[in-house]
């Protein structure tokens, strides 16, 4: 396969690749940058803001913090404005677009046109993304999609309830290399997708069929029917690292991301450095999409930034967390963050109105802090990358 330079030169027009570039790329350096001289005065505002624009899905999917709504709310676009403005004047130009899934949102593609100066990261099963859709993005020019592929047909069957979405995801990411957008495949390592995506051949077949990047994310079991048999052990766990360092080594096609590493290789949470937050689609602020319960709201008059730094429950997240692990606090110390919550008068965001109950029940679970040695990378590009430009903000002492 050919150097992914060469394949970005060749599949993605001019346009798209120069705002590539400068909105995911040049302009996340100078947020950083800022964000690093705004911590060094004691003001932490993320440089990455993710948001979910609504708690609908059209699939339903085991273990997933989205499901078992009974009132879904959808964000207007108003609060997307304000809170894309406001994150912006503080340097920030890249957001991530969550949902439940953000595409059943009708106004969606068209709020990205109109804020050009941003770059978006579009995180969707792909049930949605046609050609009609693809093309609106192109147009906006500032967009590219993460589709989140999960295993082979039966694991989509299965998790998922719903033969069709592992095709229809498929077809998705043949929409965008058709129309050549920067795209990206997400997909969640459980035990029952272990052997279908912990493997060369799932990332060669998905930089065949148009993936510039491949996101691994380790299963977080949540909501209604979290699943906890699917969590990865630790030698699981490790296993996965190793992969993902050899796999940066191999795969000349593609970036293989993880954020849940360091260039040293050890574990870190992202919200506890402070490096992102997320939004969710009432407004809420909490540190991550699956710790749901937060203690503060951002409305349409432009407040986020003030908001935030208002937060009794984001500061103790970020001073209390790294005492507790380097991993992730849900997973392995679930009454701890329930109890620190409470503490800061945190309250359920979730919209099932039982997230301390599902945390109360929670066994604790093994995640990427795992045992042994921490395996640091050696791709010198990714080792470099991770180092200076995404965490390496000493926020672990």
């Amino acid at each position: 396969m050919m150097p992914l330079p060469i394949r970005l030169l060749r599949e993605v027009p001019p346009r798209l690749l120069w705002k590539f570039a400068v909105g995911a790329g040049l302009g996340n350096l100078r947020a950083i940058r800022r964000f690093e001289r705004r911590k060094k005065r004691g003001v932490v505002f993320p440089p990455f803001v993710f948001v979910s624009v609504t708690q609908r899905c059209n699939l339903v999917c085991k273990g997933c913090w989205a499901t078992g709504v009974g009132d879904p709310s959808d964000m207007p676009p108003e609060l997307l404005h304000a809170v894309v403005t406001g994150s912006r004047a503080q340097g920030c130009r890249f957001f991530g677009i969550l949902g439940g899934e953000p595409l059943l949102l009708p106004w969606l593609t068209d709020f990205f046109g109109e804020h050009r100066d941003s770059y978006f990261q579009l995180f969707t099963n792909g049930q949605l993304l046609d050609d009609a859709t693809a093309g609106r993005l192109r147009r906006s020019g500032n967009v590219s999609p993460l589709i989140s592929i999960e295993g082979g047909a039966e694991s989509y069957a299965d998790r998922r309830g719903n033969g069709r979405a592992y095709a229809k995801a498929l077809e998705a990411l043949a929409c965008c290399k058709r129309h050549g957008l920067v795209t990206g495949v997400a997909t969640s390592v459980s035990v029952s997708t272990y052997a279908d995506v912990v493997t060369p051949a799932f990332i060669d077949g998905m930089v065949a069929r148009g993936a510039h990047y491949v996101w691994y994310y380790i299963y977080r079991p949540s909501g209604p029917e979290p699943g906890f048999n699917e969590a990865l052990d630790d030698a699981q766990v490790r296993a996965l690292r190793q992969f993902l360092l050899e796999q940066r080594r191999r795969c000349k096609s593609a970036v293989i991301i993880d954020a849940y590493w360091d260039h040293e290789g050890h574990a870190l949470c992202p919200a506890a450095t402070g490096i992102s937050h997320h939004i969710n689609a009432r407004g809420g602020v909490e540190p991550c999409p699956p710790v749901q319960c937060c203690d503060c709201r951002v409305g349409t008059a432009g407040d986020v930034v003030s908001t935030v730094a208002e937060s009794p429950f984001l500061e103790a997240f970020r001073t209390t967390v790294p005492g507790l692990t380097r991993g992730c606090v849900l997973m392995d110390h679930p009454s701890e963050l329930a109890a620190l919550a409470a503490r800061c008068g945190a309250c359920d965001s979730s919209g099932r109105g039982r997230f301390f109950e599902e945390l109360a029940s929670r066994p604790v679970l093994g995640c990427h802090n795992h045992s042994g040695e921490p395996l640091p990378e050696t791709s010198w590009s990714y080792r470099f990358a991770k180092k200076h430009w995404f965490f390496g903000f000493g926020a672990y002492g």
